[in-house]
This record gives structure tokens, sequence and C-alpha cells, in this order.
């Protein structure tokens, strides 16, 4: 009993490590996770590993301590942001940066790591470049690692996850009721031992103006983006010129407005992408990427479009007709490609003799058509969808991981039924010209 007791009082004894080391430096686990991220940081930015071999296992313990936590997503005071909406924009922000990775993919360096060890491994090598406890040879170690971190350098390399959050907010907004924007406070330490990573979503409620148009009035809404970090919201504005091919001096640029019914046509008429898709869909090529088409008859129209990953490859879901009011481009309505008024309606009515009755029958001005009949079993068809790019709608939304369709055989008869009475599978279609072409 006695020698008991002397056990327990030399264990009372021991000295206890600072709060915020405990665990940290005391979890192997810990330890294991936090250096093995580290070392694909080194490996990320074209340091070998082994540099670290030149510290003492405590220090390199050291280098671990400090945490980073992942984003945490909260409402700016004064906004007004509905917390499904807030949860959705956490979840698909922490996905992302756990299915992407910075630099050699080989490596294994997600975003969520480099935001969370790399970034706490940064603040601390920066931090001890002076530091007189490390000998000659591991300051040196130290200071060259530390000087490819300089200037927050971690924090340009997050760009793609702001991209992404960016992307999202765009996702979230409603052009006619309330516009998502963000700021990030990357790395705000906590005083635990922690580094905080908060995003906060404010919000811009919509703009509205009135306007008449054949003897009516009615309403339009302000095309905008909301706040990207340091940057305001971002209005929609287009050069005069690029609409018209006219020189104006000075220049003039016209601020882009959007009708609610351009909106709920776009809705019924992109019936294949869920509502936060096709908001981006919307919103991205009038804000960002501006592209003027004209009609058959001339008449100019903004594109609704996007561009495939990095092939720059043209994906096309409709137009936007557009009227002009005191420097105003007042967007009106969506048309389906297939619609006679666009290129591509042009050339189906003209070569395979598609009415805009006929296009309502068979279901083509909506794109659900495009996902649910078999093309190959219409060869001419097909053919014309290839010739006019609408092919690449298709391609492109076949790799959608949210679009869930399946060929409905009874439709796709019924389509190869009317063609085969409408028009001789053996005829050449004539060559589609476009002044949209790239």
């Amino acid at each position: 009993m006695a020698q008991k007791k002397k056990k327990n009082k030399k264990k009372q004894q021991q000295p206890q490590q600072p709060q915020k080391y405990r665990g940290n430096l005391g979890s192997k686990t810990s330890f294991d996770k936090a250096y093995t991220a580290i070392q694909k940081v080194l490996r990320a930015y074209g340091f070998d590993p082994g540099l670290l071999n030149v510290f003492s296992k405590q220090q390199r313990r050291f280098f671990c301590f400090l945490k980073a936590e992942p984003p945490r997503f909260k409402v700016e005071e004064g906004s007004q942001v509905p917390r499904r909406l807030l949860d959705f924009a956490s979840e698909t922000a922490h996905r992302f940066m756990r299915t992407h990775y910075f630099g050699d993919e080989s490596i294994g360096l997600t975003y969520l790591e480099l935001v969370t060890y790399g970034y706490a491994f940064m603040a601390i090598v920066v931090s001890d470049v002076e530091n007189t406890a490390y000998s000659p040879e591991q300051l040196k170690i130290i200071n060259l690692i530390a000087d490819c971190f300089e200037d927050n350098r971690i924090e340009r390399d997050l760009t793609p996850v702001g991209t992404h959050i960016r992307k999202t907010m765009m996702m979230l907004s409603k052009v006619n009721f309330r516009i998502y924007g963000y700021t990030w406070n990357i790395g705000t330490p906590s005083g635990d031992g922690y580094l905080r990573s908060m995003v906060y979503m404010s919000s811009e409620e919509a703009k509205v103006i009135r306007f008449t148009y054949n003897n009516k009035e009615r309403i339009a809404f302000r095309v905008r983006a909301g706040r990207v970090i340091d940057e305001p919201p971002h209005d929609a504005i287009i050069d005069r010129w690029f609409v018209y091919q006219k020189e104006m001096h000075p220049i003039v640029y016209l601020d882009i407005y959007i009708q609610s019914h351009a909106l709920q046509r776009s809705k019924e008429r992109m019936d294949i992408f869920p509502a936060h898709k096709r908001n981006f869909y919307i919103m991205e090529p009038l804000l960002y990427m501006q592209r003027v088409a004209k009609s058959p008859t001339g008449r100019p129209m903004l594109e609704c479009y996007t561009q495939e990953g990095n092939k720059n490859k043209i994906v096309r879901f409709g137009y936007f007709p557009f009227i002009v009011r005191d420097n105003k481009l007042i967007v009106m309505t969506f048309l389906p490609l297939t619609s006679p008024d666009t290129t591509e309606g042009d050339y189906l009515q003209k070569n395979l003799g598609l009415q805009i009755e006929d296009t309502k029958f068979l279901g083509m001005d909506k794109l659900s058509f495009f996902l649910t009949v078999d093309f190959e079993q219409i060869p001419i068809l097909k053919k014309a969808l290839v010739i006019t790019n609408i092919w690449n709608l298709i391609q492109y939304a076949k790799k959608d991981p949210d679009l869930n369709f399946s060929i409905d055989q009874k439709k796709t008869q019924m389509v190869k039924k009317f063609f085969e009475q409408k028009i001789d599978n053996e005829s050449e279609p004539e060559p589609f010209y476009s002044d949209m072409e790239e």
C-alpha cells in the first residue's frame, strides 16, 4: 500500500503541458495525420519532404500542433439567408474541397487539407523565420519554405475553392427575388491553438424597374451578382457596340435587366436542370460571358450557353431576345433551340420541315426531349442535330451526375414514325451556316 501511494504521488508531481499543446502534441494519431498532410503540402509546392528530417521529433511534432478548421458558413449580420441555402452552400463547398486536388493530382493533396493542415503549417513556418532555437541548417530550411509561402500564397492557391463558392452563390440567387454573395476570412487566430476560417453569406434584394412595351406597363429585374470577398455586388453591363456592331463615341454601356416572363420560359424549356443549376446557366452568360447572335431575320439576341470544361466547347441552351430602352437592355423571353427564330430552328424547319406546331407536338421545345429519345433509330434527325451543334448539348447533359433520364422507347417510336411519314430519310440536309460558330 505504501509503495502504491508513493507511485501515485510521483505521478501527480509530473508537469502538465500547456492547454493549447495538449492533445495536439500528445496524440500520435493526430500527429501522424497532420504530418502526412504536411508532407503532401511540401511535395505539392516542389519540396522534398525529407527536408524535415533535419528537425528533431519534438520539433516536427510542433509543426503539427496548430490546427486550422474547415471553413464554417454563417449569415452576415443584417443579411437574410434561409437555413437550407446556408447548409447547401456549406455542404457543396466541403464536398468540392474533399474531392478536388491542388497541384499534381497524384500527390493527393485535397483542397480541404490545404486550407487546414497546409494553412496551419504555413502560419507556423512563417512565424518561425527568426526563431533562434533552431540551428543554422534548420533555420535555412525554415526560411526556404517560408519564402515559398510569402504574401499569403496559400490563400491565392485556394482561388478554385472561392470560384466554386461564387458559382454556388449564383446558383442560389434569384434575380427577381434576392441575390447572394460571400466574404471569406481565412485563418483568423482564436487564441486556443486553432485558426478559424469563416465564410459569411450576404444578401441583396432584387432591383426593379418599370417600362412600357406595346402600350403595357411591365417590370424587369436588374441582372447582378452578389459580393465576392472584397468585391462589391456586380451589375451586368454590355457595350452597345457589341450589341449592334456600330461604333459610338463616347462608349455607351447598357445595363442588363430581365423579365420574370423570360425566367418562367427558361424554367419550362430548360426542364432537365434542377433550379439551382438553371439559375447559374441563365446568370453566368448574362453577367460574365455575353455573346450576341442573330436570328434568321437579323435581330440580335443574347446566347444562353456554357463552356464545357477546359475544352472551350460551346454548349447552347437557348437564346434571350431583348429590347433596348434608355440604355437598358431588357431580356424579354427565352427561345428554345428549335424555335424558327433561332439559326438552329430555322435549319430544322428548312431541312426537316419542322414547324412550331410540330416541335410542340413532339416536345422538342423542351430539353428533356433530347435525353429521352434514341436518335440512333432516327438517323436523319441525329444528323441534323450534329450539324446544328445541338448534339453538344445532348453529350454535355448526359455527363451531368444530377440528371437521371432514360430512353423512352414509346416516345422514340412516336418520333420515328413522325419523321418517316414527313420526310424521305435518304435526303441529304443542306449545310448549316451560322454567324455564331467559333
